[in-house]
């Protein structure tokens, strides 16, 4: 799950990266692209889509990785002094 999980997170870094080069392309303000603001808008619709995908993947990656430090710490068979607590 480590494994998954870091592929999570680098797939939403790429994510995450393309949405910004995305975005600064549908800017109104910028002149790369079509001057069209329609098309503008919808480029950058797309590259909000592309964050809320970065969050997503992070989301998900963060909470499986919780997810299973807690299921186990709080398995039976784990051994004592195989949990890791601060007194």
């Amino acid at each position: 799950h480590i494994q998954t999980c870091r592929a999570l997170m680098v797939v939403s870094v790429l994510l995450g990266f393309i949405g910004i080069i995305v975005s600064v392309v549908g800017m109104k303000c910028t002149k790369v692209g079509d001057n069209n603001p329609s098309t503008k808008t919808r480029i950058a619709v797309t590259g909000g889509a592309l964050f809320l995908l970065a969050g997503l993947c992070t989301l998900v990656s963060v909470s499986w990785y919780a997810t299973q430090v807690s299921y186990q710490f709080f398995n039976p068979n784990t051994p004592l002094n195989a949990r890791y607590v601060l007194d």
